[in-house]
């Protein structure tokens, strides 16, 4: 599937902004790679399938699925009993051994990996706690190697790794911002030092930056290019999806809206040094906490005084709900202004405890705070979100080096 190295060269010979030459190898491996996301996207397919899906023709699909047959890529899947009086078509399915996909969601209390199949179907998992003596990004690997132990495979199997933690990963200094409540995060070199010790490559990404992904593709937003969501959970976050992409930034700090300096707490000043800014400030989970005790709603959390007052008919559990609205409004407003997006979607703890109660007390606060109100929506992927969007991305990246050869 691999451009030939004289398709190579003359690619690299050609003038900047020049077409291409349609060479043989080229048309095959674009071929190729079409059949592979199509069988991707419909499970199997019989060589009439490609050539109705492609338009190309009945020789073409077949020699595009002989290769990708001898490669290893696809395999045969039975017969077909849709063909009425007629001869049963071969039915080919990716071989889901053909790649694997890892990915990590690194937290306070500890790291939970994963492992997938080409297919995206998971084949192995492992959840380690923290340690005091165990370096933080060592204890991420250790947790892959279980989970692909788990799966009966080796590391040479895989194709990616991908890391979601809570911080932002500037590519530039391969280093991990804002994560200074994470042992053994901070030091420069990180991405590098991770895929030679692991032999597989290793990506870092913002865990709300994940989230957003999962959503896009399994929950709230899976009809919308672009969309803001924000991240309501241990910590505030957001992430910021555009043409069906993620926007990063120039320093992989876009969507950092726990860093917004807001009215109604004091400025902080060189917030990254202090590892918190003021929107967390004003509606983070220990400010919960204390608005909730000041009106003497019960709960041992942020998250249980929030489900609380959702189903209380209570006025003080009313007037609190209103309150932390209206912060969440106030730093909302901020992005609104900025960007303008159609949809937000809240995700994270503790909007999954404040539901839809909760939602339309923003949603009214916004009415009030900000220049428009868009379409506001509650994340829908509750199983380990961040995780599942890290899985997605490695699955990419793998997708994309496995097809490519």
């Amino acid at each position: 599937m691999s451009i030939r190295n004289s398709e190579r060269q003359n690619a690299a010979a050609a003038p900047a902004g020049a077409p291409i030459p349609a060479t043989p190898g080229l048309i095959r491996s674009i071929n190729d790679r079409l059949v592979l996301d199509l069988l991707l996207e419909h499970k199997s397919l019989s060589r009439g399938d490609v050539r109705r899906l492609t338009g190309v023709s009945k020789p073409t699909a077949s020699q595009s699925l002989t290769r990708l047959e001898d490669s290893g890529h696809v395999v045969p899947a039975g017969y077909s009993d849709s063909n009425i009086g007629g001869r049963a078509s071969l039915i080919y399915e990716l071989n889901p051994s053909s790649g694997f996909a890892a990915a990590v969601d690194v937290t306070t209390t500890g790291v939970h990996a994963r492992v997938a199949n080409i297919l995206g179907i998971i084949v192995g998992e492992s959840r380690l706690p923290s340690t005091a003596t165990e370096n933080g990004p060592r204890l991420a690997l250790r947790a892959v190697e279980t989970a692909v132990s788990a799966a009966g495979i080796t590391a040479d199997d895989v194709s990616s790794i991908v890391i979601a933690a809570p911080g932002s990963y500037a590519p530039e200094a391969d280093v991990l911002r804002y994560a200074d409540h994470l042992a053994g995060w901070q030091e420069e070199g990180l991405v590098a030092r991770l895929s030679e010790e692991s032999g597989v490559p290793v990506y870092v990404e913002n865990d709300v930056n994940a989230v957003a992904v999962a959503e896009h593709t399994a929950g709230a937003v899976q009809d919308a290019d672009s969309f803001f969501l924000f991240w309501i959970d241990e910590r505030i976050g957001g992430a910021l999806m555009i043409g069906n992409r993620l926007y990063r930034g120039a320093t992989g700090g876009a969507g950092e809206v726990a860093f917004l300096q807001l009215p109604g707490v004091a400025v902080v000043r060189n917030p990254e040094r202090e590892n918190h800014g003021g929107f967390e400030d004003l509606v983070g989970q220990p400010r919960i906490v204390e608005l909730a005790a000041g009106r003497s709603l019960t709960g041992d959390s942020a998250a249980q005084q929030i489900a609380t007052a959702a189903s209380s008919t209570d006025t003080a559990a009313g007037e609190f709900l209103d309150d932390i609205a209206e912060r969440y409004a106030t730093g909302l407003a901020s992005v609104i202004a900025m960007l303008d997006p159609a949809r937000i979607v809240i995700a994270g703890e503790l909007m999954r405890a404040g539901g839809q109660n909760l939602l339309t007390r923003i949603s009214a606060k916004l009415d009030e705070l900000a220049l428009s109100t868009p379409e506001l929506a509650v994340g829908l992927v509750e199983s380990f979100p961040a995780l599942t969007g890290a899985l997605l991305v490695s699955l990419e990246h793998t997708r994309n080096e496995v097809f490519s050869t």
